[in-house]
């Protein structure tokens, strides 16, 4: 059944972007424009690109899943990927959506967890959180365990160790804390635990100007943006391992634009067009996958074969009653997949 829960405190943790940036104020600018798109009802479109798109990319929720997704959470989807199409999430898995916004991720990993299965959407705009219950509700879910759960991403007073997958769809950029976020994801799952993030990123360092200029109004997905490096550093500074790249598609100008206002011109203002010239083709939206290593329950885990691929990794099983620890290695020969 669902529920609403509340844990707004702050977090201390200054994230890696240095210590100019004012990680409380940038969070609340943050909270108060989601919260008042939300209190609009959303907008067309699945994502900050054009309303005919998808997020960035067009078709990255297959018709199928589209069809158990209300409208309501379609307009507040502000999203760049679909976190739920990386293969990480199976039958009675516990899942994680840090930034539901909405809805429309908590819902799909619902229908993918199915009945045994338990679902909890971490937002800090209650505007967001009092919709998405409504989408559940429209869904017919409302009776299936779906928690919704109002706190700081990097701070969510969750339990240790409570979820085997954690999913965020473009919601991690915004946050001026991202290495807090992620020690906070790592603490949250399960030994044997994987991770599925689809989010926006820079190709490369930008010139100091260009930092502070999308900074200073923490520019729709810009401001918090960083290079894949540095964001790819904080991933692995947490704690995961096997960090690998499912999808990797630079944003177009059209795309770009939309996006520098996110979640919508009236609530962001728009980066000078000198600035977001400066940046094309250097912004890209990026799916990946992580798992945190350890001793995990087999059931929890889809094994058809004592041997789980990831990226140029092989993890072999080796099972130990109802446990089995995932070991990985270099597998020679293999067919080139981008490894972070």
């Amino acid at each position: 059944m669902t529920q609403l829960h509340r844990n707004c405190g702050p977090s201390a943790a200054l994230g890696q972007e240095g210590a100019s940036v004012n990680t409380e104020q940038i969070k609340d600018t943050v909270r108060r424009r989601y919260g008042a798109f939300a209190a609009t009802g959303g907008a067309e479109g699945t994502g900050c690109g054009p309303a005919s798109g998808a997020g960035c990319d067009v078709g990255v929720y297959d018709p199928e899943q589209l069809a158990v997704v209300p409208a309501g959470a379609l307009r507040l989807s502000r999203g760049c990927g679909n976190p739920t199409r990386l293969g990480m999430i199976g039958p009675g898995d516990t899942v994680i959506d840090l930034g539901c916004g909405g809805g429309i991720d908590v819902i799909l990993a619902a229908h993918q967890v199915g009945p045994s299965g338990t679902v909890i959407g971490v937002d800090f705009a209650p505007e967001m959180l009092q919709h998405a219950t409504c989408n559940i509700a429209e869904a017919g879910l409302a009776e299936r365990d779906i928690r919704l759960h109002l706190a700081d991403l990097a701070d969510t007073g969750l339990p240790d160790g409570c979820a085997d997958v954690i999913i965020s769809n473009c919601v991690i950029n915004v946050c001026p804390d991202k290495d807090a976020v992620y020690r906070e994801a790592y603490r949250l799952l399960r030994p044997g635990g994987r991770l599925a993030i689809s989010d926006v990123m820079l190709t490369e360092a930008l010139p100091a100007n260009l930092d502070t200029a999308f900074q200073e109004t923490w520019a729709g997905c810009l401001g918090g943006a960083v290079p894949e490096q540095r964001y790819f550093d904080m991933v692995r500074a947490a704690g995961f391992h096997a960090v690998t790249v499912a999808g990797d598609k630079p944003l177009s100008a059209e795309v770009l634009d939309h996006m520098s206002v996110c979640p919508g011109p009236q609530f962001t203002p728009k980066p000078a067009r000198a600035d977001l010239a400066a940046v094309q083709g250097k912004v890209t939206s990026i799916k990946f996958t992580a798992l945190k290593l350890g001793i995990a329950k087999a059931a929890r885990h889809r094994m058809t074969d004592e041997r789980m691929l990831v990226g140029r990794c092989v993890g072999k099983v080796a099972a130990r009653g109802d446990y089995f620890f995932v070991a990985f290695f270099d597998r020679s020969g293999a067919d080139p997949v981008e490894l972070r």
